[in-house]
């Protein structure tokens, strides 16, 4: 039988061997916790997924917005060319309409009402003095009929005498997600611009009204360009 010092004793060396045990069972598993690999993968991909969304946003916004300029441009070319080839010189508002329904299908899939369009005759006489002769529609656009400095007259067009049809587009772009940005962000705004296209075309109907002067066409309900005027 053993003596209480003897148990004593036996105790605490079981007691010594426990705690040593339970050291060596924690000090494991922080060394296997930092060795291993298993989570590295799925923090990376939480990392890295928000900056490829960015991305693919970053590029399918660009492409839409080259895509929207494009056609904006595409549109004032086609308006000048449809005009310019009228065959008499007087314009009736049935062609102008019937040209203007050219906006659709060339903005496609851009809604074409957010448009903003209005052709005019331009003509430059003595002194490179220029004028809106007549322009379409009357109210609303972006030119009013008289003298004006405001235009971009190409060289070639620069003389006296010179005619040429001038159509002007603009419209606002808007990003593909809007709705959601301008949740995400106050001044969402920013992101909205708007495209603005000027086309000036040679004519290539109507009529001239003398001799030196060019060929022009005349707006709906409009007058020819005066070449006495300065």
């Amino acid at each position: 039988m053993r003596r209480p010092s003897q148990r004593l004793a036996a105790w605490i060396r079981k007691r010594a061997a426990d705690v040593r045990d339970g050291i060596g069972a924690s000090g494991g598993t922080k060394r296997r916790f930092a060795d291993s690999e298993s989570g590295i993968a799925t923090l990376e991909f939480a990392l890295l997924v928000p900056v490829l969304l960015l991305l693919v946003y970053g590029v399918a916004e660009y492409v839409n917005a080259a895509d929207h300029r494009n056609k904006v441009s595409a549109l004032a070319r086609t308006l000048a060319d449809l005009t310019s080839q009228n065959s008499t010189q007087q314009i009736t508002l049935a062609t102008m309409t019937d040209n203007l329904r050219a906006a659709a299908p060339v903005l496609a899939p851009f809604d074409a009402t957010l448009a903003t369009i209005q052709i005019s005759a331009i003509g430059v006489n003595a002194g490179n003095a220029t004028f809106v002769c007549s322009t379409w529609p009357t109210t609303g656009g972006l030119r009013t009929k008289g003298k004006t400095t405001t235009v971009d007259v190409p060289t070639n067009f620069q003389r006296s005498g010179a005619r040429f049809v001038l159509a002007e587009v603009q419209m606002d772009y808007k990003p593909l997600f809007a709705t959601i940005i301008s949740r995400l962000m106050e001044k969402a705004e920013a992101f909205n611009f708007r495209w603005s296209e000027s086309v000036a075309w040679p004519v290539r109907g109507g009529g001239s009204q003398g001799t030196g002067l060019d060929a022009e066409v005349v707006m709906p309900n409009g007058s020819p360009c005066d070449p006495k005027l300065t």
